[in-house]
């Protein structure tokens, strides 16, 4: 029997991510190379979370409502196509005690021009050309969402701060209003997708809290596209304190309802200097010597990011193991 041949990387294929935080930013910037080339150039698109209520976005959406732009924003400035002073006003904080103290200027500026266009989707638009950006970014929903969430011992959690300080694992996750509905564009492009990625982050706020709306489940579904799920580097304390991969894998199965087609892992080990700092914080490395997860294969690559201060994918490593792992599906 003739195995079928995978994707060709170097092929125009239609590539969707979905996350949230730095880690769709973080897979984001590992593909925009794919997306900017200038033969047969990846289409990318990147579905981002809208749960955030910590922080900036918290604050603006509890004070003005709409979605959160800080994720948006986020993954905006991993898209500009080069590095420039835009992209880095983008991501500047104001300073001091008076009432702008903490808030990033680029989710001012998506915040405003949502105002004044009155749709999402028209502002990211925007701001990107604005920034010269590769690939298409998508909130997930353009409805106010709240993550809820309960844990095994029956206790609940109601927003994705909360969420993100729960006891693991969880029993239940979900979001409120449960009839939100998703993004017809971010449908749209999982439909047409021929690769989806989720991508490292939180689990269950960031990774598992997009795959919650009904629509974008039934959309990865029907697509019948090949599910890649990168890996985390590393444990988060109190959120996935004490899980492993297979735990996380399970986790996106029984809760997010999505199958995975090829897990990528972590296989470098981190320096002992910055191991002892995230033991201290309650952090440990996620990684597996099992070729399989539940019957899904897993590919371990170095990813780690050895010049980082902090344990981070490198974005050229984890863009090659995406094109190796590419031609095994």
């Amino acid at each position: 029997m003739v195995e079928a041949p995978g994707l060709n990387a170097d092929q125009p294929l239609r590539v969707v991510a979905l996350g949230g935080g730095t880690g769709l930013a973080a897979l984001l910037r590992a593909l925009k190379g794919e997306a900017g080339r200038s033969h047969d150039p990846w289409k990318l698109t990147g579905i981002v979370t809208v749960s955030d209520n910590g922080g900036s976005s918290g604050r603006l959406t509890a004070e003005l409502g709409g979605i959160p732009p800080g994720d948006l924003r986020n993954c905006l400035a991993a898209l500009t196509l080069e590095d420039s002073a835009l992209s880095d006003l983008l991501n500047y904080r104001f300073r001091g005690d008076g009432s702008l103290a903490g808030h990033s200027l680029g989710n001012l500026m998506l915040w405003a021009l949502a105002d004044l266009t009155g749709d999402w989707v028209r502002a990211i638009r925007q701001l990107s050309s604005v920034l010269v950006t590769v690939g298409r970014l998508f909130p997930s929903t353009v409805v106010p969402v709240t993550l809820c969430a309960e844990d095994m011992e029956g206790r609940r959690y109601v927003g994705e701060t909360a969420v993100g300080s729960c006891l693991p694992p969880l029993a239940r996750l979900w979001l409120e209003p449960r009839e939100a509905e998703s993004l017809p564009e971010a449908v749209l492009a999982l439909l047409r997708s021929d690769l989806i990625i989720l991508s490292p982050g939180s689990l269950y706020t960031s990774t598992i809290s997009n795959l919650l709306l009904e629509e974008l489940q039934e959309a990865i579904a029907s697509s019948r596209s090949p599910v890649v799920y990168v890996a985390n580097l590393m444990t988060e304390p109190g959120e996935t304190s004490g899980l492993d991969l297979e735990a996380h894998v399970a986790a996106i199965s029984a809760l997010g309802r999505t199958r995975i087609s090829a897990i990528i892992a972590n296989a470098a080990p981190l320096r002992p200097d910055m191991l002892a700092r995230y033991q201290e914080e309650g952090g440990e490395p996620l990684h597996t010597e099992a070729d399989m997860i539940m019957g899904i294969p897993v590919y371990r690559y170095p990813l780690l990011d050895i010049e980082a201060p902090k344990a981070r994918h490198h974005p050229d490593l984890l863009n090659q193991a995406i094109r190796k792992v590419l031609a095994k599906l």
